[in-house]
């Protein structure tokens, strides 16, 4: 808990001060970041922590990727790159708004938000406004912004994920049973929408995916209704409602032993513990991501780990690692084209550090000439076989 109650009065300065600064240097690159770190109900007025011993699980998040963008800012300081680097907290009582009309964001040269909903509009908007780029990292969503080309989404939209998920079927499972399972719902609609959208073509449908709804007390005998015990079947969660999804891993798994299947997963399935039962081992899963956690042999990734562990006593979260990518990256994009639009130079790949983005600008509408927003497309596949995660791509 010390440790914990540490990074918060870190954090706690970081809301009135740099990160990170060199003073009086208007030449060093100034960023803010905004996370939801609720400084204001973990600590009372005098500074002291509110809630015991207990670290709550909607504090963490933002947590470690504070934690993993201060890793970042020694390495580029190690190399002689210093940054302005200024903490805001989405959940104090100033607004974003109210923060951007009052200053707090006058020569800023890039905004990197882990945050959603509102705070990811409210950020978007005041991006577009005072022409800052302004790095989504954590929501998968563009929150319907338009002709706003000062908006980075790192985390891939769900359209993205499934186009990829789709184009792999294609290529290889094409003269399989293919059955896609969903609810009757307006959320797996657009799930099932854009697979037939991907699946049309003038001459037809590419692929012969039979679509089966289910309603929610579905059994594993719902399932095998629609699966061939003559060649190998490939299941589609046509679903992002955990709840149907985990009903469906089971379901697969208790199928195992009389059908031959491949489950097609979301990219919510990563961290899923019904896949690591032993039921599971035989039946090959696969789902998308954006970002893979760096693991050994990686000599990156065990560098990271272990000097996270050193300094925190805890293991690195995806959003450690997503923290010090993010920062060490943008830093340096901003330190090599000082004066430059930061949106041009997303295709350089001199300062990645892991992950191979591939960050392209998306049109709604196919005649114009300003982007709606900046996507990172790269997706990656991974197979779950016999306890064992692989990369496809």
């Amino acid at each position: 808990m010390a440790k914990t109650g540490f990074i918060f009065f870190i954090v706690l300065l970081c809301t009135a001060k740099p990160l990170a600064a060199q003073e009086n240097s208007m030449s060093i690159p100034h960023i803010a970041v905004f996370g939801a770190f609720y400084l204001d109900s973990a600590f009372d007025a005098s500074g002291n922590y509110r809630l015991g011993k207990t670290v709550p699980r909607y504090l963490n998040t933002s947590l470690d990727f504070y934690q993993g963008m201060g890793f970042a800012l020694d390495s580029l300081n190690n190399e002689g790159l210093h940054l302005d680097v200024k903490v805001f907290d989405t959940k104090a009582k100033t607004s974003i708004y109210q923060l951007a009309d009052g200053g707090a964001l006058d020569s800023t040269d890039l905004i990197i938000g882990a945050v959603s909903g509102s705070d990811y509009l409210d950020l978007a908007n005041v991006a577009k406004e005072k022409q800052i780029p302004f790095v989504s990292v954590t929501y998968p969503n563009d929150g319907g912004v338009k002709n706003n080309p000062f908006v980075i989404i790192v985390n891939s939209r769900l359209n993205t994920h499934l186009r990829a998920l789709y184009n792999y079927v294609l290529r290889t499972y094409g003269t399989r049973n293919i059955v896609l399972f969903r609810r009757q719902s307006a959320a797996d609609n657009r799930v099932s929408g854009v697979f037939k959208s991907l699946n049309s073509s003038s001459s037809g449908s590419l692929l012969n995916i039979k679509t089966v709804t289910l309603n929610t007390n579905f059994t594993p005998a719902d399932i095998s209704n629609s699966l061939s015990k003559d060649r190998e079947n490939v299941i589609i969660c046509g679903s992002l409602d955990d709840l149907f999804a985990k009903k469906l891993i089971a379901a697969a798994a208790s199928l195992a032993g009389t059908y031959k299947n491949t489950l097609i997963g979301m990219p919510t399935w990563e961290g899923f513990s019904e896949l690591e039962t032993t039921e599971m081992k035989p039946v090959t899963v696969i789902y998308s991501s954006t970002f893979i956690k760096p693991a050994p042999p990686d000599t990156w990734g065990s560098a990271f780990l272990q000097l996270y562990a050193q300094n925190t006593y805890e293991y690195p979260s995806e959003t450690a690692f997503r923290g010090y990518e993010i920062m060490y990256l943008f830093g340096h994009l901003l330190d090599q084209y000082p004066g430059e639009r930061l949106q041009d130079k997303l295709s350089d790949t001199n300062f990645r550090v892991y992950t191979d983005f591939d960050f392209k600008p998306v049109f709604g509408n196919p005649s114009g000439t300003t982007p709606d927003f900046f996507e990172n497309k790269r997706i990656f596949l991974l197979k779950k076989l016999n306890g064992e995660v692989s990369r496809l791509n």
